[in-house]
């Protein structure tokens, strides 16, 4: 399965015992390799010895060794074709030789010659997941769940499966229940801690993180998993202990690097946020979201011609990235190259007509290039979208100001501050039209506010005291 987070289906060899499995790890490396010495010369003694072959089969998929596993079973098989034990083994040896398609076709034998077996269905529906049938893995993980209720492998590998298909309310079940049989399998932890924060459940998938962390202390997916989910809590420092971390274990790490540059960017310390999103993109250089990231970067270090450049590659990349689109029309705004500004909004418009930060940015380009008519336009579609945002009216009477339309302007500035009794960018631009209208105690009372909420504010003093002068010249 793919994805730098993503969990991964489980290929569990076949199930002929639990007992066998606990007995193989007892007697270690050098132990299973003696037996196979053993069973080898019994093959080799009698080359159609069928119980020697599949249980050195067996032997060498503890081993690792899948390649001679499978070969091993192959004979049996050769010797009886409806031998399903070793079409389960084999089809497991070419799951672990990532042979998908061989796999899936031993699967099927198996459960056709023995129905009703719970881990060659799971198996199977892992080995389907794999290649892409989410349909088909799921209507094998759900009758092996029928089959064997108390399988931790066939709930956890069809939570991941419903994890995969945007299920993940799902996905928290059935990986919750895979918990529940097999407490200290780290992988589900940290899997139901992935389904958490895909539902914007973070506090539930820090918790998983540190539960898989405490598990495996070295389990690297889940503390770059924990370090993304800490950025978007805002907790930048220890998202950076966490990217460090997974860096100390893999310095190439293309995923930890861009998170350790993102926390880094958040920090303030932009120039090592700028050192890690370089080294990410060596690694990877044509990964969005951490040209993105760069991008951000840059506009923090005010390079905006740069960051323009980096956004321009992540829209090569995906045009329909309007995250990106928003960045880089906003770039092009602060160089004042507000045609091209309003091209990046209106494609963000034509994808999502009710993207508001697109019409909001739109608007304010519009109002500098004197386009007053558009401008208004795009608040009044602002204001019908969102009236209870104070952003829209503060826009529409920045927008007015500009066409001259003062009193028009005063009342959607006087709406923002309803709305927001502390958004002081609309008393300090209302208390300038006051006093362009000729009302300069109303000012007055503007300038006040912002001094209370702002004390010391040195525009809002100089700018009273010729309000307070304009009023007392009257």
């Amino acid at each position: 399965m793919a994805g730098e987070d993503d969990g991964t289906h489980q290929d569990d060899s076949p199930e002929v015992g639990r007992e066998f499995h606990r007995m193989m790890d007892a007697l270690g490396r050098d132990g299973l390799t003696q037996m196979v010495e053993r069973l080898t010369e019994r093959i080799e003694e009698n080359p159609h010895d069928a119980e020697s072959l599949h249980l050195r089969g067996l032997l060498y998929g503890q081993l690792g060794e899948h390649r001679r596993a499978a070969e091993d079973y192959g004979r049996v098989i050769a010797l009886d074709p409806d031998d399903a034990e070793a079409r389960l083994g084999r089809a497991h040896a070419y799951c672990e030789l990532e042979e998908r398609c061989l796999a899936l076709a031993d699967y099927d034998a198996a459960i056709r010659l023995a129905p009703g077996d719970a881990a060659a269905h799971c198996g199977r529906g892992s080995c389907k997941a794999h290649l892409g049938d989410l349909a088909g893995a799921m209507g094998d993980f759900d009758l092996a769940v029928l089959l064997d209720p108390g399988d931790a492998e066939a709930h956890y590998n069809r939570g991941l499966t419903h994890a995969e298909m945007g299920e993940h309310g799902r996905a928290v079940e059935d990986l919750g229940r895979a918990i529940e049989l097999a407490p200290d399998l780290p992988e589900a932890r940290y899997a139901r801690g992935m389904a958490y924060r895909d539902l914007g459940e973070m506090e539930q998938a820090l918790r998983d993180f540190d539960c898989a962390l405490e598990l495996e202390e070295n389990y690297g997916p889940a503390r770059c998993a924990r370090g993304i989910t800490r950025l978007n809590l805002e907790q930048f420092q220890d998202a950076l202990e966490d990217f460090d971390g997974v860096l100390r274990l893999d310095p190439d790490s293309a995923a930890a690097l861009r998170g350790r540059g993102v926390a880094l960017g958040n920090l303030g310390r932009n120039d090592e946020a700028m050192d890690a999103l370089d080294r990410s993109l060596a690694l990877d250089p044509d990964d969005g979201e951490t040209l993105a990231a760069r991008g951000l970067n840059y506009v923090s270090l005010e390079e905006y011609e740069l960051a323009i450049a980096d956004y321009s590659r992540v829209i090569a990349l995906d045009p329909g990235d309007t995250r990106v689109l928003y960045s880089r029309g906003t770039s092009m705004m602060r160089l004042g190259r507000y045609e091209e500004a309003i091209e990046d909004f209106n494609v963000i418009i034509g994808m999502d007509p009710d993207n508001l930060g697109a019409y909001l940015a739109r608007g304010f380009a519009r109002t500098l290039l004197g386009e007053h008519a558009g401008a208004i336009s795009d608040c009044n579609r602002l204001v019908e979208l969102s009236p209870e945002d104070p952003a829209a009216y503060h826009a529409r009477g920045y927008a007015y100001a500009e066409m001259g339309a003062h009193q028009l302007a005063v009342e959607d500035f006087g709406k923002a501050v309803a709305l927001n009794p502390e958004d002081i960018d609309s008393r300090r631009n209302r208390a300038s039209l006051y006093r362009e209208l000729g009302q300069p105690e109303r000012a007055v009372a503007d300038y006040d506010e912002i001094i209370r909420l702002r004390p010391g504010d040195p525009g809002a003093l100089q700018e009273r005291q010729q309000a307070v002068a304009e009023a007392e010249g009257r």
